[in-house]
């Protein structure tokens, strides 16, 4: 289960890269000259969500205690974005469950 762990953490990184490029292909038009209000707003709440991807991804990567926990509201969201957020929330759900399971097992 640690390699699913991994690899989750490590795709929740890279959503938070692809958030990233969004912001340095779309930073001169939002602060630039023709800049309105909208486009300000969707830059300043991708780097919101950036900046949360990249907290999720490292508490997974560096296996904090909560992690499992923290990490499922953004999975729960994630399944709205179809098709790259429902797959790499869908995967979350299954190691999350997987996870509980064999936690409760065990004891």
């Amino acid at each position: 289960m640690q390699k699913h762990r991994v690899i989750i953490g490590w795709l929740f990184a890279a959503v938070a890269m692809l958030l990233t490029v969004f912001l340095v292909f779309t930073w001169k038009k939002a602060f630039g000259a023709d800049a309105t209000a909208h486009t300000q707003y969707v830059v300043g709440y991708a780097v919101v969500v950036a900046l949360m991807f990249c907290a999720v991804a490292l508490t997974l990567l560096l296996d904090y205690r909560n992690s499992t926990w923290v990490c499922l509201p953004f999975s729960v969201v994630l399944l709205f974005y179809i098709p790259l957020g429902t797959l790499l929330g869908g995967y979350y759900l299954w190691y999350y469950w997987k996870f509980i399971y064999r936690n409760n097992k065990s004891k």
